[in-house]
């Protein structure tokens, strides 16, 4: 019997999946006015109904506020919503930082969206995993 290591409670409050969801993003003011020049497009690591984690090639402040949009793979409409940089970390042996955002503001039904793709692919993953015994 194999020994399972217990590593303490999960600490995120939702479910996270790799997922690549091209997004654009703008750096917002203290007063929550888009900076001039500032919309950047790349791709999402990985997804949640909580928060997206993406690489960024210049290191930006925590507590940064960010209005965004992407596309949730096989949807049709953009979430759209703000959130905050909580999370920056550069990447061992690259010029890239990843950065954790956190949902500050999302329309309810795009969280129950995402949460709903999260659950899905994690079920896929299970599967994969299963089948592969």
């Amino acid at each position: 019997m194999a020994k399972i290591k217990f590593t303490g409670p999960e600490k995120r409050a939702y479910l996270r999946v790799s997922a690549r969801c091209a997004v654009k993003y703008t750096k917002l003011s203290k007063h929550l006015r888009p900076l001039i020049g500032s919309i950047t497009k790349l791709n999402t690591e990985d997804i949640s109904a909580g928060g997206i984690k993406f690489a960024v090639r210049k290191k930006m402040p925590i507590r940064t506020i960010l209005e965004f949009q992407f596309k949730i793979p096989g949807a049709t409409r953009y979430v759209v919503g703000l959130g905050e940089v909580v999370r920056i970390k550069q990447m061992a042996g690259r010029k890239s930082y990843d950065v954790g955002l956190k949902f500050l503001w999302v329309h309810r039904k795009d969280a129950e969206s995402i949460d709903a793709y999260v659950r899905e692919k994690r079920i896929e993953e299970i599967v994969k995993k299963l089948h592969k015994r």
